[in-house]
């Protein structure tokens, strides 16, 4: 009996270290610096640690559904606040007036270094680094996982937001390169030096498509805690599907929220020069009367 005993514990500790070690390989995967991943622009993403270590000198923007956690000194921007209608579709992006609106009251100054954050893998977080791109503000990065990440490395939190003082925020004229207008989408139709990049999913995907398209679903981009993969694992993931540099890429989606998410992975990550995010998507184009193939 006593040597059945110690052989259970001794499988019990076993175990113990098996599950450790699989834990710590993980967290050092996800954790590695963003400067050894062999992104192009590194300096686009943050991770937990990093963060940490710049609190100071960086504005902190959560943008959450429903916050709850936030990160010490976040300020806090609703969702409702970066989306409009335009010409009768819903979720377009803010004119330059609202733009400068929306960062005045965050308390966001032009030459701040911001830092946003979402609980959807950075799903959410990457529409605002695009409308900030888009209004001129470069300086303006994502944390790598999210709040998901900062919690998860233990890092202090808090029960709210900052209230920060308002600035006079001034923004540029929109930057057109970073947005596909629906005639650009049809002239895709007949040139091979065009694509377009849709990023729903497989369901609505079947349901209707625009002519020519690609697919890869936004979320293929992720490890499973929602980080990024690294720079070789997405250059085989889009060349693979035909999404290559040498081409304008116009990634859509339903709403043009998962399609800026796609675009920060190709633009920052992998340093594609050409990538336009077509703002109006599948809520636009399903009413224009173009072609939709199934």
């Amino acid at each position: 009996m006593l040597k059945n005993k110690k052989g259970l514990v001794l499988v019990a500790i076993l175990l113990i270290a098996v599950l450790a070690l699989s834990a710590c390989t993980k967290n050092v995967e996800n954790t590695t610096s963003t400067n050894e991943r062999g992104y192009a622009k590194p300096e686009s993403i943050v991770t937990a640690e990093e963060l940490k270590g710049m609190l100071d000198d960086v504005v902190v923007v959560d943008f959450t559904e429903k916050g709850g956690k936030y990160i010490p000194g976040a300020v806090k921007i609703e969702r409702s606040a970066i989306q409009t209608e335009v010409d009768g579709t819903p979720g377009m992006n803010i004119s330059k007036e609202q733009f400068e609106a929306m960062m005045s009251e965050a308390g966001i100054k032009n030459d701040d270094t911001v830092v946003i954050y979402d609980g959807d893998q950075e799903l959410w977080a990457s529409r605002v680094w695009w409308a900030m791109k888009v209004y001129g503000h470069e300086n303006v990065k994502l944390l790598d996982g999210g709040i998901d990440a900062w919690i998860s490395a233990e890092y202090e939190t808090e029960n709210d937001a900052a209230q920060p003082e308002a600035t006079e925020y001034k923004a540029e004229d929109a930057n057109e390169a970073l947005v596909a207008t629906i005639e650009e989408v049809e002239e895709s139709f007949d040139n091979e030096e065009m694509l377009i990049l849709d990023t729903r999913g497989d369901k609505e995907w079947n349901a209707g498509r625009i002519p020519g398209a690609v697919q890869l679903e936004w979320t293929q981009a992720l490890n499973e805690d929602g980080t990024f993969k690294n720079a070789d694992e997405l250059k085989k993931l889009y060349e693979d599907a035909g999404v290559t540099a040498d081409k304008v890429v116009i990634p859509h989606c339903k709403s043009g929220v998962r399609a800026t998410h796609s675009l920060f992975v190709l633009t920052e990550l992998l340093g594609y020069e050409n990538v336009e995010n077509y703002d109006g998507s599948w809520l636009e184009y399903e009413k224009s009367g173009l072609e939709i193939e199934k």
